[in-house]
């Protein structure tokens, strides 16, 4: 089994206890992930990393800066947005961990003769929980979801005031 290539690592050996700041530049494409092309992540990808070493773990801060070119759910108009992810990973060495006694899943283990950290997984889903769940224009007032809301109903004209509008409007208040 041939075994990937790490894209973002960090070094183990030698590093000595305390912050070490990384910074490192991908595109979507390196991933080989089609997730990544899909919601069209464009140009360069920044990761910046902080290692935080002491003797017993190595806690990550990754952070995450790209461009993307997204659509807006109203009217697919295109909208580019910066998109920025955080993520916090523990790293525990081994022996801590059996002196600890006590698995937490949010802490991953590692031996302390691990070469490196590789952390390419973890930037592509940092990447990937940093997509807005709705995408709307700010160019368009019609696509912004707060507008009706702003302007409220005496902006709506007569022939918009339908039953079928009043009857979510009851709907609405009933279950607010």
């Amino acid at each position: 089994m041939r075994k990937e290539k790490i894209l973002i690592g960090i070094e183990i050996p030698g590093l000595g206890n305390g912050t070490h700041e990384y910074a490192f530049s991908c595109t979507a494409g390196d991933f080989s992930d089609p997730e990544l092309i899909e919601p069209a992540f464009n140009g360069e990808i920044g990761v910046h990393v902080s290692a935080e070493k002491t003797d017993t773990e190595i806690v990550i801060d990754l952070e995450t800066v790209t461009m993307a070119e997204l659509s807006c759910d109203l009217c697919l108009a295109p909208v580019h947005r910066k998109l920025v992810g955080r993520f916090r990973i523990v790293f525990v060495f081994d022996d801590a961990a059996a002196a600890a006694g006590e698995q937490n899943e949010e802490y991953r283990t590692i031996d302390r003769n691990t070469v490196t950290i590789d952390l390419t997984e973890d930037v592509r889903e940092t990447l990937l929980l940093s997509l807005p769940v709705k995408v709307t224009c700010e160019n368009y007032p019609d696509c912004l979801p707060t507008s009706e809301r702003e302007n409220g109903p005496e902006s709506s004209s007569p022939e918009e005031n339908s039953a079928w509008k009043d009857s979510l409007e009851k709907l609405k208040d009933k279950f607010h």
